[in-house]
């Protein structure tokens, strides 16, 4: 059985690659499960369609697999088409929230044939190991179950031998739904991703250039490389979406994480680390177990990471342990923490469910200020809330508070609070059209708001302005909007690269601090 996978290119116009720690967890199981594939990896070598037509025309394949998050949503559906017009026996595989978060609506709109649902890691391997053996997805041959016809509808599949977490096109028209899969318990049992099977020299190569400025080397020997210490994440924000998405928290042990990172080091000369997760950090005891561990291992590593909002600043907790678990993160290599304010408007941070302060997040720019370590900090506007009054008092709170945050417009995505507001309100009328004209800049694609989009837009651009000149950040007046997150105190330490993106990464929480 000849296997692709495919490694989508989000974003052309920046520098910077990352390893596909996604991807590279999927590969891995593919290889340990026994499957030789070819890759293809448009992201790393930034091929146009056109070199990706040709290709897949010269080229013929039992099955080929690919993920992406929803906002691709219009390149994965306009690939899943070229594929089935170019060789129409090939079974295509689609995954991450571009499928999963809307499997029905995709298969409605692109001629896939399995969509898997939330993790990967094992499903991908019985789903290989289904159509290699030519078993049915959704039962054995000696047990033929039952499937409706209602035009192409969902339908609910109980078969006890089913693949669990896909909705697939059964050959009836149906869309045959087998329902959810358990969760991996232990992520600790997972194989680290074997970056042997990408071209790993370019990746760090490529990544080197978003470094910080080190203590124990100078940024431009930092070799730095992708480490998933968690999956998922403990709260569920209206505006968010994510792979694991109705998957429960769970995190790595110190020991595994630090096993991973010794790999990397011996193998590949990592010496800077991106924990890449939603949510690296939730509480502080468990901040400060994995803090405690990376000190007595001395690695002579950098590491930056997402942590909640108010992980360094709920002032319940007291202040002296607080800093005293900051203290440690500095000394254990942490130079930038990534977390999000998204608003100061406390009614607008109780619509996004983000349960958090932001007298906290005040607190936390000042605590993680004091001990030296960065801060990467972004902002959603235009929640149905938001007026320009609300966007006044957020500017001004970033303002008074020293920082540049990373901005970006609201994105009604799928499965989410926001898009269920959308479609309910009438924002959204045709969701196919909505989700092809999105852009992953979050740039203001849909207003929820009761301000017009060009006094919004002006206002939010006003103040950019006005907080780049008061805090001296000299940033590109074109690269105002998704700059990412600086902060005042950073000036002195020298630790930033002013020309980078940092939301360009897929992950750090995607925004560069999410939580």
């Amino acid at each position: 059985m000849k296997i692709l996978l495919v490694n989508p290119c989000l974003r052309r116009n920046v520098p910077h690659r990352f390893l596909p720690v996604g991807l590279g967890y999927v590969a891995t199981a593919v290889k340990e499960a026994g499957y030789d594939f070819d890759l293809l990896d448009i992201d790393l070598h930034q091929h146009e369609d056109d070199e990706v037509e040709r290709f897949i025309r010269r080229r013929r394949y039992d099955v080929i697999a690919l993920g992406s998050i929803v906002t691709h949503y219009k390149w994965v559906k306009w690939f899943v088409h070229l594929v089935k017009s170019c060789q129409p026996a090939c079974q295509v595989i689609v995954g991450n929230s571009v499928g999963s978060s809307i499997p029905s609506l995709f298969l409605g709109n692109a001629p896939a044939d399995v969509i898997i649902l939330g993790e990967a890691d094992v499903t991908i391997v019985e789903v290989l190991d289904a159509l290699s053996s030519g078993r049915p997805l959704g039962g054995s041959p000696a047990e033929p179950w039952t499937i409706g016809r209602d035009g192409g509808a969902e339908v609910a599949n109980t078969a006890p031998d089913r693949v669990e977490g896909i909705v697939f096109r059964h050959g009836s028209g149906a869309i045959v739904d087998n329902g959810p899969r358990r969760a991996v318990r232990k992520i600790d049992d997972l194989p680290y991703p074997d970056w042997d099977l990408f071209e790993v020299e370019r990746y760090l190569e490529l990544a080197s250039t978003t470094a910080h400025d080190t203590v124990h080397f100078p940024a431009h020997e930092a070799v730095v490389m992708p480490v998933n210490t968690a999956r998922g994440c403990v709260y569920k924000c209206t505006f968010c979406h994510y792979v694991f998405w109705n998957d429960p928290y769970r995190h790595r042990s110190a020991e595994s994480i630090l096993g991973e990172i010794r790999r990397n080091q011996s193998k590949y000369g990592a010496n800077y680390i991106n924990f890449w997760d939603e949510l690296s950090f939730s509480k502080l005891d468990q901040a400060e177990r994995i803090a405690d561990a990376l000190l007595q291992a001395d690695l002579k590593i950098h590491w930056t990471a997402a942590v909640r909002s108010d992980l360094f600043g709920r002032t319940d907790i007291p202040r002296e342990k607080r800093l005293r678990v900051a203290e440690k993160f500095r000394r254990a290599g942490a130079l930038t923490l990534g977390y999000s304010l998204e608003s100061a408007n406390q009614e607008i941070l109780d619509a996004m469910n983000k349960r958090v302060k932001r007298e906290y997040f005040a607190e936390q720019i000042r605590l993680l200020n004091e001990v030296g370590i960065l801060s990467n900090t972004s902002l959603v506007l235009g929640y149905p809330q938001e007026t320009l009054e609300t966007v006044r008092e957020t500017m001004q709170f970033c303002l008074d508070l020293g920082i540049y945050p990373s901005v970006g417009y609201l994105l009604a995505l799928p499965a989410t609070g926001m898009w269920e507001h959308a479609l309910k309100h009438g924002h959204i009328r045709d969701q196919d059209d909505y989700l092809s004209t999105i852009t992953e800049r979050q740039d203001l694609s849909l207003n929820m708001t009761s301000v017009p989009s060009d006094l919004l837009e002006s206002e939010v651009k006003k103040w950019l302005e006005k907080i780049n000149s008061s805090l001296d950040m000299r940033l590109d007046p074109d690269r105002l909007i998704r700059t990412g997150g600086y902060n005042n105190h950073t000036k002195s330490v020298q630790s930033l690269n002013r020309s980078r993106n940092t939301v360009d990464s897929l992950s750090y929480a995607k925004v560069a601090g999410g939580v």
